[in-house]
């Protein structure tokens, strides 16, 4: 039942979309509108990391130049996929995180701009990921993201 309400969320045809279908991060405009999900194959920098790499470095998801109405309620999930996944299920995607503004009333109708960082250094050894040359990474809207920008994906290294 979960994942059907999964699959149903993501808008997938029966739940399941081919892999190749999936263009790159730098093949997708960036700034882009966040009024649908997105879908993109990030690359890593990095794979094949071994425990001391992994302790000294944590592998994070960026998501740059969001840029949002300061005074609006917006969220948006991350969810991550396998590269090597022929085909892509809800039942194999792991959920990353959420982006969450809460208003803030200011009468100043300023935007803001902000980046999301998620840590997924975990979630790519779950998804057996850890030699893989990219990620699919999907964001799905899920409220007050008709006028949110999105400047880009990337993952990036912390330590």
């Amino acid at each position: 039942m979960i994942l059907k309400k999964i699959a149903d969320k993501l808008k997938l045809k029966h739940g399941v979309t081919n892999g190749a279908e999936i263009p790159s991060a730098s093949s997708v405009v960036f700034p882009r509108k966040l009024d649908s999900r997105v879908r993109v194959d990030v690359p890593r920098p990095k794979k094949s990391r071994n425990r001391k790499d992994k302790e000294d470095e944590e592998e994070t998801l960026v998501i740059k130049g969001i840029e949002l109405d300061r005074n609006k309620f917006v969220k948006f999930d991350v969810f991550i996929n396998d590269e090597d996944d022929p085909v892509s299920r809800p039942d194999s995607t792991e959920f990353a995180g959420s982006f969450v503004n809460v208003p803030q009333k200011r009468s100043d109708g300023k935007r803001k701009s902000t980046v999301l960082r998620i840590a997924i250094t975990e979630l790519l050894e779950d998804l057996d990921a850890d030699d893989d040359d990219s990620v699919i990474v999907t964001i799905v809207p899920r409220a007050g993201t008709d006028d949110v920008t999105i400047g880009g994906i990337e993952i990036q290294f912390a330590s």
